[in-house]
């Protein structure tokens, strides 16, 4: 396996932000454009939805906007920051599975027309309030391999996902897909291969229970792309050629249903290894008369950071 190691930190007194107030948060935009870039050519296939939580700083977001990006957003202030960067509400994708009726309101009113969803109840809201929307239905992964599975906070059983994707067309929507994530900060490339054979599995019993008259057409693989930090991590590669192949296996290019458009949601892997938080050491105390080895005291770092960006 080929893999990436961790980088160097460089001396403070070359640390481009050396001369900035502390606490500050110094984002190098040109990493963010070189992983974006890299992305795309790696996974050409899909579409790349940056997930905006990851870091919402207006320039950071503006810059992926030039690029051709779109965006996954999770609020309503995402929704707002995107739109008054000029991005089209046709690129944004409302990837938040637990949403208020308002909030689905403000974003469908704000021209956003592609909702996620997990969960009977989160369905009729989008019913109710975003009428004739585009869908797609969260499946459950097993996290596997993650340095934060998320597989108890988000996603259903394959079999309920079925279940929901048909009784979308009825309540006025129109189910278009399916989602996974596969965890965040995933390490082990092999896990995408499951969750592609759970999508492609609900793709077909959805075929197959509504006679051959709904056909999923969205396949969005979530974001769980590795940043690097002190660990080795699998090159980019690794994933994208493991997906790729996934893709390709359960959605083969002559097969009996069409391959479904590809969506993919990064966010750590994009800016991550951008930014860099430039701090001072303001005391370092000791609680007893002893040589400065004793463990009892503390060091007292300026915290909570500003952004600047170069």
């Amino acid at each position: 396996m080929t893999t990436v190691e961790p980088r160097t930190t460089r001396p403070v007194v070359a640390f481009p932000g050396a001369d900035l107030p502390t606490p500050c948060l110094v984002l190098e935009l040109d990493v963010v454009a070189e992983r974006y870039t890299q992305l795309r050519e790696s996974l050409t296939e899909a579409v790349v939805h940056y997930a905006v939580k990851a870091n919402p700083h207006p320039e950071l977001v503006g810059l992926l906007a030039r690029l051709g990006a779109h965006f996954d957003v999770a609020s309503p202030a995402e929704v707002d920051l995107c739109l008054g960067l000029g991005v089209p509400p046709d690129r944004l994708s409302y990837g938040n599975t637990v949403k208020k009726r308002t909030d689905i309101a403000h974003a469908w009113s704000r021209g956003v027309r592609l909702f996620a969803f997990d969960s009977r109840a989160e369905l009729h809201k989008l019913a109710e309030a975003a009428p004739g929307a585009s869908v797609f239905c969260r499946l459950l992964t097993s996290g596997t391999g993650a340095d934060w599975p998320l597989s108890r906070k988000f996603g259903c059983a394959p079999d309920m996902a079925a279940d929901l994707l048909l009784e979308a067309g009825p309540l006025g929507l129109d189910p278009c897909g399916l989602s996974f994530h596969v965890g965040s900060q995933q390490r082990d490339p092999s896990r995408w291969e499951p969750a592609v054979a759970s999508a492609a599995a609900v793709t077909r019993e959805v075929y197959r229970r509504s006679h051959g008259q709904r056909v999923l057409r969205l396949l969005n693989i979530g974001g769980g792309l590795p940043a690097r930090y002190l660990e080795q991590i699998p090159a980019l590669g690794e994933h994208t050629g493991a997906i790729t192949a996934a893709l390709d296996h359960h959605f083969p290019a002559h097969g009996p249903l069409p391959r479904p458009r590809v969506m993919a949601e990064p966010g750590r892997y994009l800016v991550a290894d951008a930014g860099v938080v430039h701090t001072e050491v303001v005391p370092v105390s000791y609680t007893h008369r002893t040589l400065p080895t004793t463990p009892y005291g503390y060091v007292a770092v300026a915290a909570a950071p500003s952004r600047r960006k170069r």
